[in-house]
């Protein structure tokens, strides 16, 4: 860990300007929001009362880029991540605003994605040994096609599990934390300081997103805007900190790090091929809905996805720490998506979930 008192320093000052900065700019948002009708309405997928403004996602980034650009870190790699944020959340703040279609979503994910892996340079590169019978998986050629896939399941995977209040935040907590006790014990200053000012936007967030006894009257979501944005930068990280000869951990150890948005993002999307529908075609058979419906009350659905989230988390950094085989690792999690995905779908079908 090379990491000087002076930054540290600077470091402590951004996170506090970041807490300071989303509970102020939600603050001066949300009246504007009402005004304009930025909000988002009850309905058959959305069970809350009243009209509650969306701005948690714009808040975020604003108190993020600011309070990052105030670190006065070298932005010669970093400045295409705060580019491809800004693409993606505006199109989000678009899309909670019009409802735009999902062509349009998904070209300026691509734009983004574009960003991040042809600009920036941030690739996946190696999927590591994730077979026992054969040596490291390179991609070669395939790196940036496989990249900006990557990218868009990861904006639309936290995106799609933005169904209840907190566990989409709450869940990026955790991958963020994660990703950021890795920087820290690996002295990667630039990833420590992004995935730790994601952690300091998303608490204020949650904050009011769960609705305190305090500010109940003040509830706020983070619409499409913040979800993509949160999804962007998980996948950034995971992507920079499991890649080249000093990575932090194995390509591997980055499922298990993101776990739950990936297992039933994924599980949901293959039902609804083999279905005959879109992918993109919203339903009541994410996991958080299916608990709901089975009898969990949205309390313990949250705490439940939160320590499932943190305990999968957990696992692969201590499988990374110990050096455990990455085909060991990669295996034990498919078995894992395996036995969610059939058990997901017998209670789905048994109770005509959908």
């Amino acid at each position: 860990m090379n990491i000087s008192l002076l930054a540290i320093n600077s470091f402590n000052i951004a996170i506090f300007i970041a807490v300071f900065l989303t509970f102020l700019i939600i603050n001066l948002l949300r009246p504007v929001a009402l005004r304009i009708n930025l909000i988002d309405l009850p309905s058959n997928r959305k069970k809350h009362e009243g009209s509650v403004p969306l701005i948690g996602g714009i808040s975020m980034f604003f108190a993020f880029s600011i309070s990052f650009l105030l670190t006065g870190i070298d932005l010669s790699d970093s400045k295409y991540f705060l580019l491809a944020s800004f693409v993606i959340v505006t199109i989000g703040a678009l899309d909670d605003y019009y409802d735009i279609s999902v062509r349009y979503r998904l070209f300026f994910q691509i734009l983004a994605a574009t960003i991040v892996t042809i600009i920036a340079g941030v690739n996946i590169e190696s999927i590591g040994t994730i077979f026992s019978f054969r040596e490291e998986i390179l991609l070669s050629s395939w790196s940036v096609i496989v990249t900006i896939i990557a990218v868009i399941v990861a904006i639309n995977a936290i995106n799609m599990s933005d169904g209840i209040n907190g566990l989409s935040g709450s869940i990026s907590f955790v991958s963020f934390f994660m990703l950021a006790f890795f920087s820290y014990i690996d002295g990667k200053q630039e990833s420590l300081i992004i995935a730790s000012l994601m952690c300091s936007v998303i608490l204020p967030f949650l904050y009011y997103n769960l609705s305190s006894k305090i500010a109940s009257k003040k509830i706020i979501f983070m619409g499409d805007a913040g979800s993509m944005f949160l999804g962007l930068g998980i996948v950034w990280l995971l992507v920079t900190l499991s890649q080249g000869s000093y990575r932090s951990f194995s390509p591997v150890i980055a499922l298990w790090l993101f776990a739950i948005p990936l297992i039933d993002a994924t599980s949901t999307v293959i039902r609804r091929i083999l279905k005959g529908q879109s992918p993109f075609k919203p339903d009541l058979t994410h996991i958080h809905h299916v608990l709901i419906h089975i009898g969990f009350s949205k309390k313990l659905v949250l705490i439940t996805l939160f320590l499932f989230s943190f305990f999968m988390a957990l696992i692969g950094f201590l499988a990374e720490f110990y050096k455990i085989a990455e085909w060991k690792m990669f295996l034990s999690f498919v078995i894992i998506f395996i036995i969610f995905y059939v058990l997901k779908n017998y209670i789905i079908s048994k109770n005509n979930i959908g």
